[in-house]
């Protein structure tokens, strides 16, 4: 075992307490996962503004893209938890028109921002990879609070976490023992298609197990098997855009990862790319299925 994956495995063994508290806590107003959610997102955020930095011909507005996550991840959380918080009739009342209001509000500040503070000149993308950002970004991650919130929305959570990381695996270890055939594709040339069929073969597997598992010890029917071999399927399909959506920016911008802060994987949004579009798709399905 190399060093590298060793720095790896360490990595997993510190963090995995931390979320597996964070995932199954209901104490405290579950703030625990707002914090967490507000941490991974705006670590993201960050390392993507850095990596879109282009000096002179434009860079974001880091502060006000960060207070902007941080409010729309409070607003993600008052959505999902304002009946317990007894102003469920409150948020009601507007809807998604509160997130409309916030994105109006937050364009029209980095717009007066850019007249009276910076150049002309990169002022377009200036003003395009700053709200890029916390569209993209933030408000995709925020996604966890909301998944959270549903009823089992730790099972829901688990199995999510399960499907992305054995995915990932499964295209490393297909890729290593078997990749003879190269994708061609530009962001992530050195991927085959062995590799990328790997990871979706992992991701269904992994989805049946768990959902087997939380039917058998938990007493929780979530998917019947025909569901767990779509989800694995399409949930391993969008996790491999998030991770190959980041691999051309990181390219775009010169950078190998996106940042340092986790020995051995990089940075925030090198673990969490993939989740990116997994994420909200997932909850939304359980939305459109009826799931409370």
């Amino acid at each position: 075992m190399n060093r590298e994956t060793m720095t790896r495995i360490l990595s997993a063994i510190v963090t995995l307490p931390v979320l597996v508290y964070v995932i199954v806590t209901d104490n405290f107003l579950c703030l625990p996962m707002l914090l967490a959610s507000v941490v991974i997102s705006l670590f993201c955020l960050y390392e993507f503004y850095m990596i879109a930095d282009r000096g002179e011909e434009g860079r974001a507005f880091i502060k006000t893209g960060l207070l902007a996550g941080l409010i729309l991840n409070i607003i993600m959380y008052l959505f999902a938890y304002g009946k317990m918080l007894g102003i469920s009739g409150s948020i009601a009342i507007f809807d998604s028109r509160i997130v409309t209001a916030f994105f109006m509000f937050f364009i029209a500040v980095i717009l007066m921002l850019q007249l009276f503070t910076r150049p002309l000149k990169g002022a377009a993308y200036s003003l395009g990879i700053t709200v890029f950002g916390v569209f993209y970004i933030v408000l995709s991650l925020s996604h966890l609070i909301l998944l959270k919130s549903l009823v089992d929305g730790v099972y829901y959570i688990i199995i999510l976490v399960a499907v992305v990381m054995l995915n990932d695996t499964g295209a490393y270890f297909g890729g290593v023992m078997f990749g003879k055939h190269k994708a061609g594709i530009e962001a992530s040339p050195n991927k085959s298609w062995e590799g990328y069929f790997s990871g979706l073969l992992f991701s269904i597997v992994a989805f049946i197990i768990t959902n087997q598992v939380f039917a058998s010890f938990f007493s929780r029917e979530l998917f019947i098997m025909i569901e767990c071999v779509f989800l694995g399927i399409v949930i391993s399909i969008f996790a491999n855009i998030g991770d190959l959506v980041e691999s051309a920016l990181k390219r775009d911008g010169g950078f190998k990862d996106s940042g340092r802060i986790i020995p051995g994987h990089g940075g925030m949004w090198d673990v969490f790319d993939a989740t990116i579009f997994a994420l909200p798709f997932f909850y939304y399905y359980l939305i459109f299925k009826g799931i409370p």
